[in-house]
């Protein structure tokens, strides 16, 4: 990735930037709402997490408050890539090594129930989510990859019982027209989901079911003792019950016990001119999701109209200039895909995503405070589900337990909440990336 900047192709002058997905799920404008004065549970963050914790509780009968720094799912939950899936960041062997056997399957096996619970939530809510299952192709960047990553598939299909396939790079062709990758392997039950209108079919439900839910008021600080709190926001205190954080990437005030858990860390995507039907299926002839495994972490799919490819990846991990952003991941896309060479990105822009310690997601209590927190870049399908797992343990215990239980969120060494060292990460990857 060396002199990426020269390397790079020209951007589009009229680029927006701005998420493709919000031309389809416009943000809430700010009408100058207050929120109510107390309530059993105030959830802090309106995306996914909040919102399906929020619909468990008010269909339980608990008055709820969510309130949001900017307009609900204006965070990650509207920026994401929209991929779903029943994994984690880690390998089967990686989380033995780590966990042992017994609980490296809890684990796997939450991902599966986290699947099929959002899964399940779309259809049960009526949320036009443009669900599509159509599986998603992950590409082996080396040899080795390869290797590990077809052992890694025949144990979670001999053992786990998850469907794999494994695709040689002599055969690769039916599953992305390029030769760049050493060959991969096929997760055939993953799909993809618009994320602008999955989140506005949250918040609908959410709302229907009694919840509160306040965009533009930030949350500055959480008052008094366990048991006697308040959160002071920008637009008045709540008397809460509960507290609930559910603001995963964008979590700073007012914990900042919880913030220096969670790394921060920018994924860029764009959207490329709509290319026609024909030309994104000839790109990716089955309509997977496509993932890979190098350190950029490149992941790209055909838009749900099938026009559009939609790309995203490491292009740096701090925050940068979009335009800057848009060139790099044209480059990387024709460098994957050459007769995409040239292509105009429409939309360029950026969400944080929470990195955790463990590269797992932490769920419980801390300080007297209730999270879900930490989605390792896989959270469309996983925040959900563990919103409403969330919900389940302030309701009571039964149905309530995770394989993330007693994984708490663990302080990241030297770190207060204040990322300063990202732009070293930065140059790191990058000469990492120029060596591979």
């Amino acid at each position: 990735m060396t002199n990426h900047k020269s390397q790079a192709p020209p951007v589009n002058e009229n680029l927006k930037q701005a998420p493709f997905w919000w031309e389809a799920a416009p943000l809430e404008p700010d009408l100058g709402i207050s929120p109510p004065a107390a309530a059993d549970a105030v959830i802090i963050g309106a995306g996914y997490t909040g919102l399906s914790c929020a619909l468990t509780l008010a269909r339980a009968g608990r008055s709820v408050v969510v309130i949001d720094s900017g307009a609900p799912g204006s965070g990650a939950s509207r920026r994401a890539g929209g991929m779903v899936g029943h994994g984690h960041r880690l390998s089967l062997a990686k989380l033995e090594r780590r966990y042992g056997a017994s609980k490296a399957r809890a684990i796997l096996h939450e991902g599966l129930a986290a699947y099929e619970f959002t899964s399940g939530l779309i259809e049960r809510e009526h949320i036009d989510a443009q669900l599509a299952r159509v599986g998603r192709f992950r590409g082996c960047a080396t040899a080795s990859d390869y290797e590990e990553s077809t052992r890694g598939a025949e144990r979670l299909r001999r053992e786990i019982g998850i469907p794999v396939e494994i695709v040689p790079k002599s055969e690769q062709h039916r599953e992305i027209a390029s030769d760049f990758y050493m060959g991969g392997v096929v997760f055939p039950t993953h799909g993809g989901l618009h994320p602008g209108l999955f989140h506005a079919g949250l918040l609908s439900a959410a709302r229907r079911a009694g919840a509160a839910v306040v965009g533009y008021t930030p949350a500055l600080r959480i008052e008094g003792e366990e048991g006697n709190r308040r959160v002071a926001t920008a637009r008045g205190s709540i008397r809460a019950g509960e507290i609930v954080l559910a603001t995963n990437g964008y979590t700073g005030q007012p914990s900042r016990a919880h913030a220096r858990r969670l790394l921060p860390i920018p994924s860029f995507l764009i959207a490329t001119e709509p290319l026609g039907a024909n030309r994104v299926r000839a790109a990716i002839p089955n309509g997977r999701m496509i993932v890979e495994t190098r350190s950029k972490h490149l992941y790209f799919r055909a838009s749900p109209d099938g026009e559009r490819i939609i790309l995203g990846g490491r292009a740096a991990v701090h925050p940068i200039a979009l335009a800057e952003a848009a060139a790099w991941l044209k480059r990387e896309l024709s460098g994957i895909l050459p007769d995409l060479a040239g292509v105009e990105a429409s939309h360029a822009w950026t969400g944080n995503v929470a990195f955790t310690l463990r590269e797992l997601p932490g769920i419980g209590r801390h300080k007297g405070l209730w999270h879900a927190l930490g989605c390792n870049g896989s959270g469309v399908a996983l925040m959900p589900y563990l919103g409403h797992k969330l919900a389940q343990k302030i309701i009571g215990p039964k149905d309530s337990a995770t394989a993330f239980d007693d994984l708490p969120l663990r302080p990241i060494p030297f770190y207060w909440g204040d990322p300063w060292f990202r732009p070293l990460m930065t140059a790191w990857y990058r000469l990492t990336d120029s060596w591979s």
